[in-house]
Order: structure tokens, then C-alpha cells, then sequence
């Protein structure tokens, strides 16, 4: 394991809790709050780290020994999404023993998790070769220096796709601060798990299955699930479940994207990318239309109670 990571999650968890005793500071029970949170969240994303990780590697895994693969603390057998999971989990847990409603301590711990979530990939840089891209270092001189890029163990210079996903993390910790005043979990996950389709497709250590990016489908497996969730609250309205159907065509594009960039389509790899963050944006204005719609179903739904 590495000591050097291992420290700087412990100081971004102090730094993250420090924040969400700010931001819930009238709260009696705040510091069992806070201890919970700490060590449920710990211990939960790390299992959920390491499990992710098995369960998709397991061909490989169990060929190496499954019970040696399942004790490895190696950090690069430990998936971020699966540790993002876990932690999530290790709130709920603590929502329970404290007999709070989960998704209320959920939404109001979600600022400090995006924070954590945003250190946390900062911190791959003490991590060789996570989180990172190749680069043809001698095509590109003007692109070698930190944070766009990070040398490896022998001098490599390799772009720090890592940098960039901490970066938008915290974009979306701003913009969950200012405009997502309801359904902050919710809605924040989604737009966590939205930049994470393209940063996915950027880093060259994703762990695929067969030809597929897990992690890339699971990201988009999450916002479709979030969508589902919104649609099954939208009742008696006319197409009430356009906006999952909608993802759909956007997933085919997705596939046919990973092919071109994987070199099975002869396709430019920049319009590859300029058209994937196309269909994010797309992603994301469905979000906010499904949104929009479900409440405003529930505004009426009140109306007619009255």
C-alpha cells in the first residue's frame, strides 16, 4: 500500500469533514456526525474499492488466486467509483445508528464529499502510473509540465488526466453549491458521473472487460438510473419516460466513439472527443428538463391534495 496516498486521503478526510461541520455547524450531535461518518465511510469505501475492483477483474483475479487478489493492497486493485460507493454507504450507516434520515445526511454531506471526492484524485499523483495518458513526450515539449502532466518512474512525461478529473469534480462541487439547492445528492452524483464518462475515455489505465471501459459504463449506468428515478416520479404526464429513452441513442454514439478511438473506426480522435462532450452536454440538459418535469408534477400533485 501506499503510505504516501494513504496520508493524503486522511488529510483530505479531515479536510472534508472539517467542511461539512461548517456548513451543519447548529447541529447538536456534530461531532458523532462527524466520527461516524469518518470511520463508516473509511472502511466501507475501501471494501467497495477492492470489490468493485475484483468483480470486474475477476478472470484475472481468481487465475492469480482469488484469496491473494482479495488481501493485495496494491492501489492500483482498488477501483475509485467502487470507493465513491462505499463511502456513500458508510453515510447511510452512520445515518442509521444516528436515526437520521439517510438521504438527508446524504444531501448534506454531499459538498464535503465532492470535496473529498476532488482531493482524493488529486492525490493519484503519488500514485505511478493511476490516472494518467500517454503522451509522445518528444512530439510534445510544450505540453511537459505539472499539472497538465507528470513523469513516471523513468522519466516519461504522461498527461495527468487525474488533474483534470479533480478539477471538474470541484466544478461540479461549485456548481452543487450554488444552483442544486434540491436533490443534491442526486443531482451531484449525476454530474459527477457525467465528466466522468469522458475522463474515463482519456485515461489509458481504465480497466476494461473484453473491449468495454467498466468504469465508463458504470458511470453511465448511475445517470440513467438517477433519470429512471426522476421519471418514476413524474406520474401522469405524457411520455413520462422520454428522458431514459432519450440516453439511449447517446449510449449508441458513446460505443461508437470508444470503437474510433480504440482505432477499429477510422475517425479523427479530436472529433471523437468534441462529439462525446457534445452528447454530455446533451446529457446533461435531459438531466435538467427530467428534473424540471418531476417537480413540477409534484407542484401539482400538492395543488390537487389541496
Amino acid at each position: 500500500m501506499n503510505l504516501q496516498y494513504v496520508l493524503w486521503y486522511l488529510c483530505s478526510l479531515a479536510v472534508a469533514l472539517a467542511m461539512y461541520a461548517l456548513m451543519t455547524r447548529s447541529q447538536r450531535d456534530l461531532p458523532a456526525r462527524c466520527l461516524l461518518i469518518g470511520i463508516l465511510g473509511t472502511l466501507c469505501a475501501a471494501v467497495g474499492a477492492k470489490l468493485l475492483y475484483y468483480l470486474a477483474k475477476i478472470d484475472f483475479m481468481v487465475m492469480n488466486g482469488w484469496l491473494n487478489s482479495l488481501v493485495d493492497m496494491t492501489m492500483g486493485t482498488f477501483s475509485y467509483y467502487g470507493g465513491v460507493a462505499g463511502f456513500c454507504l458508510g453515510v447511510v450507516l452512520s445515518a442509521r445508528i444516528l436515526r437520521i434520515r439517510p438521504m438527508a445526511l446524504l444531501d448534506d454531506f454531499t459538498p464535503a464529499g465532492l470535496l473529498l471526492a476532488a482531493l482524493a484524485r488529486f492525490g493519484e499523483v503519488t500514485l505511478d502510473g493511476v490516472g494518467i495518458r500517454d503522451m509522445l513526450y518528444w512530439e510534445h515539449p510544450e505540453r511537459c509540465f505539472f499539472p497538465l502532466a507528470v513523469t513516471n518512474e523513468w522519466g516519461d512525461w504522461l498527461y495527468a488526466v487525474f488533474m483534470l478529473e479533480g478539477l471538474l469534480t470541484l466544478g461540479v462541487l461549485v456548481f452543487s453549491l450554488v444552483s442544486l439547492k434540491e436533490w443534491r445528492f442526486a443531482r451531484s452524483l449525476y454530474y459527477m458521473c457525467l465528466i466522468q464518462i469522458l475522463c474515463e475515455s482519456l485515461r489509458s489505465d481504465s480497466f476494461t472487460w473484453l473491449f468495454v471501459r467498466v468504469e465508463q459504463v458504470l458511470c453511465l449506468l448511475v445517470d440513467v438510473g438517477v433519470l429512471a428515478v426522476y421519471c418514476f416520479k413524474t406520474r401522469g404526464v405524457r411520455g413520462r419516460w422520454l428522458p431514459v429513452l432519450y440516453c439511449v441513442p447517446i449510449a449508441a454514439v458513446f460505443v461508437v466513439l470508444e470503437f474510433a478511438l480504440n482505432g477499429k473506426i477510422p475517425f479523427s480522435h479530436d472529433l471523437c472527443y468534441v462529439i462525446m462532450i457534445a452528447g454530455l452536454i446533451g446529457l446533461g440538459v435531459i438531466e435538467h428538463w427530467a428534473f424540471r418535469r418531476m417537480k413540477a408534477c409534484s407542484r401539482r400533485a400538492a395543488e390537487n391534495v389541496r
